[in-house]
């Protein structure tokens, strides 16, 4: 059985896989996910999405704090830009993120709360690295607590 993390991260990672061309997006993120902590945003040869969770807290809505933890979510993506198109194709990956995740609540179980937005900012390259542009996105989710077979 998996964790209510993994359930979380992997329905969020069903929402990103749409992101390709063919489904009407601007780039093809969707084509290479992981759910990996740490990719390694400068080196990967193609497109690329990662979804992580980085904090739990109690949870923020009190009639949930015995059954729920507020969970944190990062969507880390890359793309590859140049010089003269990297602020627009950080528009574009960040377009797509927000368009798949938009209306996707279906994907969710029951009990876990869609994630909501909370804010995003970008990643940029270290000056020996260029070719790339990236962007890392906040969402914040309320998922039931694991409880221990009985």
């Amino acid at each position: 059985m998996s964790s209510p993390r993994a359930t979380l991260l992997l329905a969020i990672e069903d929402a990103l896989k749409r992101i390709t061309q063919a489904n009407g997006y601007i780039t093809n993120a969707g084509h290479t996910i992981t759910r990996e902590p740490a990719p390694v945003a400068g080196e990967a040869e193609s497109e690329f999405v990662t979804v992580v969770w980085s904090r739990q807290d109690r949870a923020t809505d009190v009639a949930l704090a015995r059954t729920h933890r507020a969970t944190t979510v990062q969507v880390i993506a890359k793309v590859a830009a140049r010089m003269n198109n990297a602020q627009s194709r950080l528009d574009d990956i960040t377009t797509d993120i927000e368009t798949a995740m938009a209306d996707q609540q279906f994907r969710f179980p029951v009990g876990y709360q869609f994630p909501q937005y909370q804010s995003a900012e970008p990643l940029m390259p270290q000056q020996s690295t260029t070719g790339w542009i990236g962007v890392s996105i906040a969402y914040a989710s309320h998922i039931p607590i694991r409880r221990p077979a009985a």
